[in-house]
Formats: structure tokens, sequence, C-alpha cells
């Protein structure tokens, strides 16, 4: 990304910060990059299989790091390589579990 573009979009990030509320929870989908290229090969897109791994290895760096220093509100940070809340019970049962302090009513 050239500087000049960065800075436009770090103006856009910083108008939009203090114009909207930050979320009541950040949830925070962990998985690894070899997890991720094997969801990708699964879901056979090609627009997502042409995405280079060195490419997913320094965004999820990058989300790694932003998820460290994220003090905006409350953060659930889930392995979502090990624990599928979608398709098994046990783990759809934890992922409530460690929402419910969070949930009003």
């Amino acid at each position: 990304m050239e500087c000049r573009e960065y800075q436009t979009y770090m103006e856009l990030y910083q108008g939009m910060r203090r114009t909207l509320q930050p979320p009541d929870l950040m949830i925070y989908l962990r998985c690894s990059v070899t997890a991720i290229r094997r969801r990708i090969k699964r879901r056979g897109r090609p627009s997502e299989l042409a995405i280079p791994t060195p490419y997913l290895r320094g965004l999820n760096d990058l989300y790694e790091s932003w998820m460290d220093s994220y003090d905006l509100s409350p953060k659930i940070v889930w392995d979502s390589e090990r624990a599928d809340y979608l398709t098994h019970l046990v783990d759809r049962l934890e992922f409530r579990k460690r929402l419910a302090p969070f949930l009003k009513g």
C-alpha cells in the first residue's frame, strides 16, 4: 500500500472511530493459516484459491497483533480451528457459555 493510500485509510478509520460506538463485545475467531487454507480449498472459490499463503500468514499476524492490543470493549478469543460452534453441539454449548455473561435479558 502506498503511503498516501495508507494515510487516506487511516483518516477514514479515525473518522469512523470518532463517529461509531465500539461494539459491546468483540469476538475473534482464531485459526491457523493451515486450517484457513484447508477451508479455502474445501469451499473451492477460485478467487480465494488464488490468495498466496504468505499473504494469508501476514494478514493473520496483523489480526493477532491487532487483537492483542484491542481494548475498546470486552473480547472473546475463540479457537475456531479446534472448536466448531456451527456443527458440533458440545462446542456450540461451550461457545454460548462463553457468551452468556455478555448477553442481556
